[in-house]
């Protein structure tokens, strides 16, 4: 065992020291004659002159001390006086200084933390999080000759475990043969025969479980199958589910699982970086880290910062065992979205403590955040296989309150690449809002840049430059005069956007720029265009692989995009997810993504794949060839070296179905989307933007998808000159609600000049409805730069549907029309 004590005064050190008990010297007395141990015979019940049978013992014994000169102790005592006697002891020597103690330097398995102990000890314990870390022989080559000797595994197998199961699930269901042999066992005084107590499965399962759980060994051994033929014998999700299903209705065994549990997380052992991690599956099905069944708050934080401490510092072969269990096909997707919140809420938790404590800038040091943040990595690397939660589960929304200047920091921290720890480097959980808000500063910096930088121009030369991105466009020439105006100010497209119409009234402050980008992806996305394909199944577009002439069309539909997101603009872009995967650069494109583009074809790669009658190749007909139309007519591509010679089979259909993928979302396209991502990397690049992934990218692309939720809009509107219960808002939210889904937006357009709800979702979006004054037949006014509709009071609902219906159809643009 090993303790903690204050390091010798040899010098200053920034490693706190952590001594072993076995180090410390014994601090026991000198040894005293037995003749000079005197006890007080006030500490008894009689008389000091008390003799007799009624007397101490000692009392009748003991000699009387000479009456003068001095006892042998004293002089013993007093070094200094004569010895008149040989049979004196002798005086005791100097003492003699105890010899330096090296110290080597470990680090915590638990929290991470760098430690100086005795170079002899084979354990230290923690000063932080007070875990006592044992050594292995091979930790301490070098240093020792031994460590901690491994303790002996005393494993539960999974079929013993199953054999328990099954007769208390027989029990629990009320089985009648066994409730038979139960009341057979219990005698009239209601308690049970001696000779059955050992079989009893109650007692079985406690015994059981205080076995498994012995030491950090037994656990890794314990759950396996007896014999597999697997690759991998890790302990079974399905019987530790079952194990902990009826351990959570005792609350006997959930005690004995706690007391066992805590004692192996506070003092692991010497082998917790060997085996495969099967001790770590076992643990993190475990129930007892749940509120519901560890109460006490401070117990249940105890074990659950030990347990991520100590698998958050774990090799990366055990993480890798982890992952590949919680990613498996099987796995249920309830069980991994609790692990999730268990290990997210858990930083949350702390995180909250610092802002509580009027520290938020604490979680930088905090080792249970770095913790929390590191366990919830290897969560996300499972659902990045399986796919199976969405990426809000991992938001971690507390992360919000740190405040803008601190994430701003931790951002800048991140970027510069310091040595302190940043959430930054855990993307995932940051929330949406974060990620925008960190875009937009990221934004505003390029572009604060860029207008200094114009004047610092307009002061070195004789002609002025402005410090915005002016298009001046017209509505019947709307692509070309884009182009163009985008052509000629490619060097300026990093400054604040504004949109003029030539011809029309209006200055941008906002909505001008978002019916420009409404009105221009309408018409590049359109198929008559030639630059998109669209599907009808799926109403999404992608890139045609005809239109190998159109690169800079192409470009500028990328810096539109990169405009949109650099200005905090929604656009309604019907581009697939796997539009936003390849600019995040995540990972190869696979059947799923083309089942978005193109379901038909999916379904039928799908039927190819699974087909298990024989005979693949006279019954599909395929070769190695990817085709497409291009103006009437099909062109073939051979997708290997005569391609066309090869017959799809069983053996190589997977290879095919994956090249087909390839050339249909990439190959064929290749200079099209060569020329798209120059553009929107032109504009948007940024390491603001590396943030996101996918999905988020998307969101913020197009805003959400969800349906529109009026009474949440209603909620987040703000009224000038109305009140929220008069009749002429009444009838304006009975008529937004009774509208189809389509003339919502289309209303919702009329007011924002867009139709997009933001990434963030209906309260990103506020709406004002403005009082114009009393009744009139003139129609509402919209001013899409601030959100604003502005109406007079109607007075009838019928009235208010009327003019609200050819407002919203019989307008376009500013001005008179």
């Amino acid at each position: 065992m090993a303790d903690e004590h204050a390091e010798p005064s040899a010098g200053p050190s920034t490693v706190p020291a952590a001594y072993p008990r076995s180090a410390q010297p014994s601090p026991s007395p000198s040894p005293i004659p037995r003749s000079s141990r005197r006890r007080s015979p006030w500490q008894n019940g009689s008389s000091f002159y008390l003799t007799g049978a009624g007397a101490p013992p000692i009392l009748n014994t003991r000699r009387a001390p000479p009456f003068k000169g001095r006892s042998s102790i004293h002089v013993e005592q007093r070094p200094s006086a004569r010895l008149s006697s040989p049979t004196s002891l002798p005086p005791s020597p100097s003492p003699v200084p105890s010899p330096p103690v090296l110290l080597t330097e470990g680090v915590c398995c638990c929290c991470g933390t760098a430690l100086k102990y005795p170079r002899s000890s084979p354990n230290f314990r923690c000063t932080i999080c007070e875990t006592v870390n044992d050594l292995s022989a091979e930790a301490r080559r070098g240093k020792a000759s031994d460590g901690v000797p491994v303790p002996d595994a005393t494993p539960e197998t999974e079929d013993e475990m199953l054999r328990t199961i099954e007769r208390l699930e027989a029990r629990q269901r009320g089985a009648e043969d066994d409730l038979v042999g139960r009341l057979s066992a219990v005698g009239l005084s209601g308690s049970r025969q001696h000779g059955n107590d050992e079989d009893d499965p109650e007692d079985l399962l406690l015994a059981q479980l205080a076995t498994a759980f012995t030491n950090l060994p037994s656990l890794d051994a314990s759950f396996r199958r007896t014999r597999s033929t697997s690759h991998s014998n890790l302990p079974q999700q399905s019987t530790l589910s079952r194990l902990y299903e009826l351990v959570k209705l005792r609350p006997a065994a959930l005690e004995v699982l706690r007391d066992q549990v805590d004692a192996i997380l506070r003092r692991p052992g010497p082998t917790l970086a060997e085996g495969d991690g099967g001790w770590v599956i076992a643990l993190i099905e475990c129930p007892i880290f749940l509120a519901d069944f560890t109460v006490e708050a401070e117990t249940r934080r105890s074990l659950q910062s030990r347990f991520i401490g100590l698998l958050s510092n774990l090799p990366n072969f055990i993480h890798h065992s982890l992952v590949t269990y919680l990613s498996s096909p099987t796995y249920p997707r309830a069980a991994l979205l609790g692990k999730v919140e268990l290990v997210c809420g858990f930083a949350s938790f702390r995180i909250g403590q610092c802002i509580d404590g009027d520290q938020p800038e604490a979680y930088v040091d905090d080792w249970m955040v770095k913790a929390g943040a590191r366990v919830a990595s290897l969560l996300f690397a499972a659902n990045s296989n399986a796919q199976s939660l969405p990426l809000s589960a991992f938001y971690v929304t507390l992360i919000d309150s740190l405040g803008e200047s601190i994430l701003i920091t931790d951002f800048q921290a991140w970027e510069n690449r310091d040595s302190r720890f940043s959430l930054c480097q855990y993307p995932f959980l940051l929330s949406l809002g974060v990620k925008m808000m960190l875009l937009a500063f990221d934004a505003e910096r390029q572009m604060i840049e860029r207008t200094r930088e114009a004047y610092r121009n307009n002061l070195s030369s004789d002609e002025a430059e402005n410090p915005l991105l002016v298009l001046r466009v017209r509505r019947d020439r709307l692509v070309d005069d884009s182009l163009r105006q985008i052509s000629l100010h490619r060097t300026d497209l990093k400054k604040p956007l504004r949109i003029t119409w030539e011809g029309e009234e209006g200055i941008d402050a906002g909505g001008l720029r978002k019916e420009w980008f409404l009105l221009l992806c309408r018409q590049l996305f359109d198929p008559q265009f030639g630059m998109f394909l669209h599907d009808p199944d799926s109403n999404l577009c992608w890139f045609n692989p005809a239109a190998v002439d159109m690169e800079d069309d192409f470009w500028m539909v990328g810096v539109i995009v990169g405009l949109a997101v650099y200005n905090e603009a929604t656009l309604d872009v019907p581009l697939p997810l796997a539009t936003y995967k390849k600019l995040a650069s995540e990972k190869s494109l696979t059947l799923r993504d083309l089942a978005q583009v193109q379901p038909a074809l999916a379904r039928g790669l799908h039927q190819l794949l699974e087909y298990d009658k024989g005979d693949v190749e006279g019954t599909f007909l395929r070769s190695f060839v990817g085709t497409y139309e291009a103006w009437g007519e099909v062109v073939e591509v051979d997708l290997v070296e005569r391609g066309a010679e090869m017959a799809v089979t069983e053996k190589n259909r997977q290879d095919y179905v994956q090249r087909l993928v390839d050339f249909i979302l990439s190959t064929s396209v290749s200079s099209q989307w060569a020329a798209f991502a120059e553009g929107f990397n032109e504009v948007c690049a940024g390491n603001a933007l590396s943030l996101f992934k996918a999905q988020e990218l998307e969101l913020v692309v197009r805003g959400s998808p969800e349906p529109l939720d009026v009474q949440a809009l209603k909620g987040v509107t703000v009224y000038e000159g109305f009140s929220a219960d008069e009749p002429t808002i009444q009838h304006f939210w009975s008529v937004f609600a009774s509208l189809q889904p389509d003339r919502q937006r289309r209303l919702l357009a009329f007011c924002t000049a867009s139709d997009r709800i933001p990434a963030t979702g209906v309260s990103g979006l506020q709406l004002r409805l403005q009082c114009l004054g009393d009744d009139s037949d003139r129609l509402p006014q919209s001013h899409t730069c601030f959100n604003t509709l502005s109406m007079w009071r109607y007075g009838t609902r019928e009235k208010v549907e009327r003019m609200l219906v050819r407002a919203m159809e019989d307008s376009e643009g500013f001005g008179l029309r």
